[in-house]
């Protein structure tokens, strides 16, 4: 399994190792970079980057997490894309078909990890025009699955939840910034990420230490 992603990759990565790290019929390789996105290239350029992972790695299954930091304004030839403009999504929806093809032509399958409720009002709106480019990408993609977290760290009122009983035990789910996600949530989205990972693709993988928020 080869994990990428910006920082919230990070988070299901570090939860991941965690959840499958005892299993010796798994290959994790988390290649994660903070601050990065699929609209700065100049910074950090995820389309060739993948390609050298992918590469190095020949991984069956490559998990993607991006999002967190691609609410903004995208240029295209010359031409600055407003965020959440038709041009932009069309855009969006290119780059984002991109980094999927690239991995299904090397036979790999892709879980495309949908970004979790967010706690900043504006921010939140905008998350939710990602989640959506990813969804119908995913419809348009074979080999590629998109995986929803937002209902996953939402309460029964579908508001962010900041904090709820895990395992029967109150815990934070996320960080201060309202974000990112705690140790715990970590471990939360890990946990549902390796169930689905064995419920989709017909494997047999045990998340190590699974935690699940008490409904």
């Amino acid at each position: 399994m080869l994990e990428i992603g910006d920082s919230l990759g990070n988070d299901l990565g570090w939860g991941l190792a965690r959840q499958l790290g005892h299993d010796h019929e798994v290959h994790l390789v988390q290649a994660d970079k903070s601050s990065t996105g699929l609209l700065t290239p100049w910074f950090y350029n995820w389309p060739h980057k993948e390609k050298v992972l992918l590469a190095q790695y020949k991984p069956q299954l490559v998990i993607i997490t991006y999002g967190a930091n691609d609410e903004q304004n995208l240029k295209v030839d010359g031409h600055v894309l407003a965020f959440g403009s038709a041009p932009w999504v069309t855009a969006y929806t290119d780059l984002v078909t991109q980094m999927a093809t690239a991995a299904t032509r090397t036979g790999a399958y892709v879980l495309w990890v949908g970004l979790p409720i967010m706690q900043p009002n504006s921010y939140r709106q905008g998350m939710v025009l990602i989640n959506s480019v990813f969804a119908k990408v995913a419809a348009t993609v074979p080999g590629m699955t998109f995986l929803p977290t937002w209902e996953l760290f939402a309460n029964s009122r579908g508001q962010f939840e900041e904090a709820a009983r895990v395992n029967n035990i109150p815990s934070l789910l996320r960080e201060a910034d309202g974000i990112h996600l705690s140790y715990v949530g970590e471990n939360v989205i890990a946990t549902y990420v390796t169930r689905t990972i064995g419920e989709v693709y017909h494997v047999r993988v045990t998340p190590e230490a699974a935690m699940y928020i008490d409904r």
